[in-house]
Formats: structure tokens, C-alpha cells, sequence
């Protein structure tokens, strides 16, 4: 069954849309809304004045560029978790056989 998509007005850099959401995804839209405006604020504030267009384009940009900080942070922290993981399965596997051996010597 597919979601029911709900309109919302959402203001942008002083600028009013309509969109469509999910139904039940409104909160989070809104969230995204105020982070692409801070981001939007940030960028203004850093390069001064700009075209529209090219404000928007600087904004993705930044955008994409912390997604992607994000992704790598988040691979050194899986590869970091997965060093953990297998020491924990190889420390494991060297009790078992200690404490086999040691059954078979009793």
C-alpha cells in the first residue's frame, strides 16, 4: 500500500515551498529543513553576496562535502569495530581449545 504523501510549506532562505512528505515524516522534514538553513546561513555568511543559484550550489556542495567526512568517519569506525570483533572471536577460539586441551589432559 503506498504512503500517503502530505504537503507542507516550508521556508527557505526567505523563501516559501510547497512540498510533499511522507505521511509520519513531517518532523523529520522539519529538521531538515533547519539544517539546510543553517547550512545555507553559514554559507552566506562565508562567501557574501551571492546569486541565488549559486548560493544554493555552494550550500550542496558543503553539504555533500560533510556527508561525505561523515561516511569516512563512519568506515574507520566500522573497520575499528571489526579489528575488535575479530580479536574477540580469535581470544575466544584460544580459551575454547585452552580449556579443551585441558579437559583432555584431566
Amino acid at each position: 500500500m503506498p504512503t500517503k504523501s502530505v504537503k507542507m510549506d516550508i521556508t527557505l532562505y526567505n523563501r516559501e515551498y510547497v512540498i510533499n512528505c511522507g505521511s509520519g515524516e513531517e518532523a523529520r522534514l522539519e529538521k531538515v529543513v533547519e539544517m539546510v538553513q543553517k547550512e545555507m546561513e553559514s554559507v552566506a555568511g562565508n562567501v557574501g553576496n551571492q546569486t541565488e543559484p549559486r548560493h544554493l550550489m555552494l550550500t550542496c556542495l558543503s553539504l555533500a562535502d560533510k556527508l561525505l567526512e561523515a561516511r569516512n568517519r563512519a568506515s574507520v569506525e566500522l573497520t575499528k569495530q571489526e579489528d575488535l570483533f575479530v580479536a574477540a572471536v580469535d581470544h575466544l577460539k584460544e580459551r575454547v581449545s585452552d580449556l579443551a586441551s585441558q579437559i583432555g589432559r584431566a
